[in-house]
């Protein structure tokens, strides 16, 4: 299938969104993903294709693909992308991916490192489209102030007592606190948690250790961004967890697993 280039948008300092039409009807479901082919020449080792959360809901009518640019380095990809003029064409595959909400009448707590903010701006404006309820947390994990979609996620929570949002700059971080303030009863709400590899996987540990059951949490891993593992005063940027945690494998009657 064949998108074509629209508008192009500046989000922040180094954070762009894409927005393309399509040549054919396209339905997805809000935080699904579409894999993209651009051709360029000298392509590095990455190749031509990426995968991408589609950011925009269904209702928008476009396809918006949002991605931060590295200041010092980036593939050929990114840098045949935002080379990209209005009118061009990429390729792309048909809408996949489980990175959804089920029963919007059910809590949900999201969970979102840096540019993994991309599909709970899609899933959160369809919810509102669809004059549905939110009953979700969202933890937004940055490394500065500068949040993308900041003035959209501060609209909906105006416009939905449902929705909390909790803005987290470096050195604050996600931390088993701000999950149990965020979800007292870890078994009732589902956990979203989205952004590069090495945040997704280090929350997702977390709330394993925490007894969250793995049938409520999802995640989506974004590859080719890194996190910081140590802010620059030297604290870990997630809170420790044991490193074994094959052998941790008991559940306590609070629900939390134990050693």
């Amino acid at each position: 299938m064949k998108l074509t280039l629209v508008a192009k948008r500046p989000e922040t300092e180094d954070v762009t969104s894409f927005l393309f039409s399509s040549d054919a009807p396209l339905k997805w479901q809000a935080g699904q993903f579409l894999h993209y082919s651009l051709l360029h020449p000298d392509a590095d080792d990455q190749g031509i294709a990426r995968y991408f959360t589609i950011a925009s809901a269904p209702f928008e009518g476009h396809i918006m693909l949002t991605t931060r640019f590295a200041r010092q380095r980036s593939s050929s990809f990114k840098r045949a992308l935002r080379q990209l003029h209005v009118g061009a064409a990429i390729e792309v595959s048909e809408p996949e991916g489980d990175f959804v909400v089920g029963d919007p009448g059910d809590e949900h707590v999201f969970i979102a490192g840096g540019i993994g903010v991309t599909p709970f701006r899609a899933i959160l404006l369809d919810l509102d489209h669809r004059e549905l309820p939110i009953k979700a947390t969202l933890l937004y994990a940055n490394r500065t102030s500068d949040f993308v979609y900041k003035a959209e996620m501060d609209r909906l929570a105006a416009r939905h007592p449902g929705l909390v949002i909790r803005y987290l700059v470096s050195p604050k971080r996600v931390t088993q606190s701000s999950i149990l303030a965020a979800a007292p009863e870890l078994g009732k709400p589902t956990f979203h948690v989205s952004g590069p590899a090495p945040f997704v996987e280090a929350v997702g540990n977390m709330l394993w250790w925490l007894g969250v059951p793995d049938a409520h949490a999802k995640r989506d891993y974004f590859p080719g961004y890194d996190w910081p593992s140590i802010d620059k005063q030297g604290k870990s940027m997630i809170d420790i967890i044991p490193t074994n945690l094959e052998e941790a494998t008991e559940v306590t009657d609070s629900g939390h697993r134990a050693l």
